[in-house]
């Protein structure tokens, strides 16, 4: 996991306090999962995501076409009016990983990395398939943004 200073200081907190079980995630985002993958134009979505009129056509390139269809606002699919911010945190990461699991288990042969965004009030998951040619996150941004970010991938993360 790559993470900039802003959620390292966050995942200290979510370690400790333990925040981020897979065993803790909402039963909407477990759902989702256990939706499974749909493949379409050389692209991987989650199959419940994957709805609507929108095309690859819409898009610069499938990395972008991936991470519109592939995002996922944590507070959409929470219970009982949410949860504190670093619980939804938590939950985020922990989708994170399990997405990483079955991406890697599922699809071996391909690389994914899944991009953990937080505000202090929204916090979101997306994830694309690794393409050498496209890149969702400038490299040269990484850690320097506004929000609290983690970046998780299939194999291992560049220097």
């Amino acid at each position: 996991m790559k993470t900039n200073h802003s959620m390292d200081v966050l995942y200290e907190e979510i370690r400790q306090g333990k925040l981020d079980d897979s065993r803790d995630l909402p039963q909407k985002l477990v759902a989702l999962l256990n939706g499974g993958f749909v493949e379409e134009e050389q692209c991987l979505f989650l199959r419940l995501l994957k709805k609507g009129p929108v095309k690859r056509a819409d898009f610069p390139d499938r990395t972008a076409y991936e991470c519109f269809v592939n995002h996922i606002h944590i507070e959409d699919y929470l219970d009982n009016g949410g949860l504190p911010p670093l619980e939804m945190l938590g939950r985020a990461v922990a989708l994170a990983r399990e997405l990483k699991a079955r991406l890697s288990q599922l699809h071996g042969d391909r690389h994914f990395r899944i991009i953990v965004a937080f505000s202090g009030a929204n916090c979101t998951v997306r994830f694309h398939t690794i393409r050498p040619d496209q890149e969702w996150i400038d490299k040269a941004a990484r850690g320097f943004g506004p929000e609290a970010t983690c970046i998780f991938e299939t194999q291992e993360l560049e220097p």
